[in-house]
């Protein structure tokens, strides 16, 4: 009995730090506010923009805490793109986030985004009327 009672302990313990490792990630992963970049008005869009967009497909974490990875589909037509969300059904550009598509066609993009977009999008860069948001 006596081995007994040191596992049941150890067991214990073990499961108490993974749960106190487990507690700080997920409020890491919650943003405090709202970001500050990444709101654009629907004046800054062609009046066709959502006939021309494209979704990006949610693979998961990504390779850093506290980014998600997004898959570019390989039918895309050659360009480069904007990523946009929908908010309340307008447009929104992520942070400036954009990317190229060229003629490679074994080439697989993914994208890293911060957790807190979900439902993103890619639209033609030509659709998007005011240019000047930064890159990364």
């Amino acid at each position: 009995m006596s081995i007994r009672i040191p596992s049941v302990f150890l067991s214990a313990a073990v499961l108490l730090a993974l749960g106190a490792c487990a507690t700080p990630a997920q409020q890491a992963a919650a943003p405090a506010t709202a970001p500050a970049t990444g709101t654009a008005d629907a004046a800054q869009f062609a009046a066709d923009w959502s006939e021309h967009t494209k979704p990006l497909y949610n693979y998961g974490p990504g390779i850093s805490p506290g980014t998600t990875s997004w898959w570019v589909p390989s039918i895309l037509p050659r360009g480069t793109y904007r990523v946009i969300r929908r908010v309340g059904g307008q447009p929104q550009l992520v942070d400036g986030y954009k990317f190229e598509v060229d003629s490679s066609p074994m080439k697989e993009i993914r994208l890293m985004l911060p957790v807190q977009y979900s439902n993103v999008e890619a639209l033609d860069e030509k659709y998007v009327l005011d240019s000047k948001t930064r890159t990364r």
